[in-house]
């Protein structure tokens, strides 16, 4: 994974696309790189954190990271993944 990846990540049954705009390396002190991610049109996520973190009664970003462990998204090639949905779509 690099700066500049598009990634996935499924998050309680909703998509959610992002530019990789940062890595850091052993971030946490666990061997992992962690990504800090762009993501778009993401309010539902947004949204849903804010939520629990008020039904938990802590601040409402508890629940939103600034940074995504390298195995919790997926680095997709965004034109292959249009091209087959497109092909989805025409063909259903």
């Amino acid at each position: 994974m690099k700066i500049g990846d598009t990634v996935f990540q499924l998050y309680g049954g909703n998509h959610r696309y992002g530019k990789v705009e940062e890595l850091k390396h052993n971030f946490k002190g666990d061997g992992w790189t962690w990504a800090k991610v762009n993501w778009i049109d993401d309010e539902q996520f947004i949204t849903s954190q804010q939520w629990k973190a008020q039904m938990r009664s802590e601040d409402k970003n508890t629940f939103i990271p600034e940074y995504y462990r390298s195995d919790d998204i997926q680095k997709i090639d965004i034109n292959k993944t249009l091209q087959k949905l497109l092909k989805l779509q025409n063909n259903a």
